[in-house]
């Protein structure tokens, strides 16, 4: 005897359902660190920063547990289904997806600074590396951890019942920018489709890897340079911010895209991947 597959209508609302559960530990989250953690004069302050480590171990936390209930009482499913693989397997990746854009953005700077526009260290080499590894941590904890583990993890899985391929990366990618935008009560162009970009990117390096890790890397490496560069003392750019968001942005996306889709996944880095050796 064989089952006959839902009618799309029930898919599409069990989908939906399942997605909003999943976003809302982490958009309750996010929205309670604006009211918890105002603007600080001194972002870089070990205070500062410590408390969005802590807040940003409660919204990873309260996500993840959610995501364990739905995969497992819902969908039926585990972990490893979702993307979010162990990090036994999956610490080669998270460092792969860092290493490959940490380094297009420092020969971006490097070009940058000999033409005339440097980087310039303000602080001790201790205060320095306390700030960068500080905030390392809070951004993993509080956006890239949680943000993976929704948008190109269970979100990217429950789309995975309604289409198939490039049409889940869009989806996801437009998801997650309409809920930048709630979150950050911002329309601006520029700022959505830099997180448009990043969703379509993110949900490409899953799409190739079946792992959130990936992302994870790369998320996390992008948002700590462009927070210690935008809005951090400890390092002054003597260019604008377009030069800083081509260094940041525009190259080591376009690398990134053109180095995975050309050539795969290092196989040392991920040996189910079928890239090179």
């Amino acid at each position: 005897m064989t089952t006959t597959p839902r009618p799309r209508s029930r898919r599409l609302a069990s989908a939906a359902w399942r997605i909003a559960l999943a976003i809302l530990p982490l958009g309750a989250g996010l929205a309670l660190a604006t009211i918890l953690l105002p603007a600080s004069d001194n972002p870089s302050a070990p205070g500062a920063l410590g408390a969005r480590i802590a807040l940003g171990v409660a919204i990873s936390a309260a996500t993840l547990t959610v995501i364990a209930l739905l995969v497992r009482l819902s969908d039926h499913r585990r972990m490893s289904d979702v993307g979010l693989t162990s990090v036994r397997t999956g610490w080669r990746l998270a460092v792969w997806g860092a290493i490959v854009w940490t380094i297009p953005a420092a020969a971006t700077f490097g070009v940058l600074a000999l033409l005339g526009a440097p980087l310039t260290v303000t602080v001790t080499g201790p205060e320095l590396a306390r700030t960068a590894i500080l905030l390392l941590v809070a951004v993993l904890l509080a956006e890239a951890l949680p943000e993976e583990a929704v948008f190109r993890g269970y979100v990217t899985t429950a789309l995975g019942t309604l289409t198939r391929g490039w049409g889940i990366i869009i989806i996801q990618a437009l998801l997650f920018t309409l809920f930048a935008a709630l979150m950050r009560q911002n329309a601006n162009p520029a700022d959505l489709s830099l997180f448009l970009t990043m969703g379509i990117g993110f949900g490409y390096l899953r799409m190739i890897t079946g792992s959130i890790w990936m992302p994870i890397g790369f998320h996390t490496a992008f948002q700590t340079g462009a927070q210690l560069v935008l809005t951090h003392d400890a390092i002054d750019f003597a260019g604008g911010t377009g030069a800083a968001m081509l260094a940041l942005g525009v190259i080591p996306f376009s690398v990134a895209a053109i180095l995975v889709s050309s050539t795969g996944i290092p196989r040392i880095v991920h040996p189910d991947s079928g890239g090179t050796r």
